[in-house]
């Protein structure tokens, strides 16, 4: 396996060069384009992470509500697609295969990026934090105008934009405030205060259920089964909730062993099953990541747990949302605290018990 990588990065980074060096070479011999006298049609790009998807769903609103006769287009891949269709705003999505042929060899070449070439979009906006690939798969839609972020180094991705947003400097920003500040860029309005992100599901009434969501990709996230076990034994202890419901990518994970702590687990089969199950709960408990974004965007109050730097920056935005925090390592977080941060959601007074 070492032998493979040994050979399988040396090829990536040649590959990357000679990509640069061709973009670079074009980019040069094409004149700094106008930005367009009329934007009818927006194509905006965000591919990856359920929860930096959800967060685009805000803007897309905002930007419908202000530009009513634009019609609006989402470039997603097969990992966040589903997502946009509870957006009824959004005129098409479109999924790519970035791994289709060669990858970025064939980019240009895509049938996912060949259609998009034919909609000669108005408007290319990447979303996101700076990615080549973001830059590159902007550049070869070839719409009118294209808009995205600024690498940190002056990358020469950037060249392949027609501008480029500098970062928003600043320690109390959200995510979903980076992404409304590159659409601000391609000179287009949104309100100071964008509308929470909204996921319709069929559920009519909340049960008195609490979600534990703990699975995550992100070893620095993965908080201790024996911290869940206590946690699940303080919301029973104090009736937080009726029943603890466990929401698990798998029954291989290691975190099925807390159905022996008093936790039911909810075996889901797809998104669309997952969003209707937690829809159903109060509260939910969740590991960083694109769970605690689905939970709050369903007017579930949520209390998240996360291993990473910064995760005030990376959290869901909406209401009734708590952080616990630990960069260091996440085990040292008090369940105590956690079950305190729950019970807080509920009527019932802190560290009361019942028999």
């Amino acid at each position: 396996m070492g032998n493979i990588d040994f050979i399988k990065q040396p090829w990536l980074k040649l590959e990357r060069f000679i990509l640069h060096l061709c973009y670079l070479a074009i980019r040069q011999n094409i004149k700094s384009r106008a930005y367009p006298k009329h934007i009818k049609k927006i194509l905006l790009i965000r591919r990856n992470r359920l929860g930096d998807s959800i967060n685009v769903l805000p803007i897309i609103e905002a930007l419908k509500k202000n530009y009513p006769s634009i019609k609006i287009s989402v470039l997603a891949n097969q990992y966040n697609a589903e997502i946009f269709s509870y957006s009824n705003d959004i005129n098409k999505v479109y999924c790519i295969n970035e791994k289709w042929g060669l990858g970025r060899i064939t980019l240009y070449i895509n049938p996912t990026v060949r259609k998009l070439r034919q909609e000669n979009f108005d408007l290319v906006i990447g979303l996101g934090g700076f990615a080549s690939m973001l830059s590159q798969i902007s550049y070869c839609i070839k719409g009118k105008y294209s808009v995205g972020p600024e690498s940190p180094e002056g990358n020469f991705n950037d060249l392949l934009f027609d501008f480029t947003v500098k970062k928003i400097q600043g320690k109390n920003n959200l995510h979903v405030d980076e992404m409304a500040n590159i659409v601000k860029g391609a000179r287009l309005k949104l309100p100071k205060k964008l509308p929470f992100p909204k996921l319709n599901a069929s559920v009519t009434k909340k049960k008195n259920w609490l979600a534990i969501c703990p699975d995550v990709n992100r070893k620095e996230s993965r908080y201790s089964i024996e911290n869940y076990r206590e946690i699940i034994e303080y919301i029973i202890s104090n009736q937080i909730a009726s029943k603890v419901v466990l929401f698990l990518s798998s029954t291989k994970s290691p975190y099925m062993a807390l159905t022996h702590y008093g936790a039911d687990f909810q075996e889901t089969h797809n998104l669309k099953e997952f969003i209707e199950k937690i829809a159903e709960c109060k509260i939910a408990l969740t590991a960083a990541g694109g769970s605690s974004h689905i939970a709050s965007s369903l007017d579930v109050n949520v209390v998240v747990i996360s291993g990473i730097k910064n995760q005030s920056f990376w959290q869901p935005y909406g209401k009734n949302i708590k952080v616990f925090e630990n960069d260091k390592n996440i085990n040292l977080i008090n369940p105590a605290d956690i079950g305190k941060a729950l019970q807080s959601f509920t009527n019932r007074p802190l560290g009361s018990q019942t028999s």
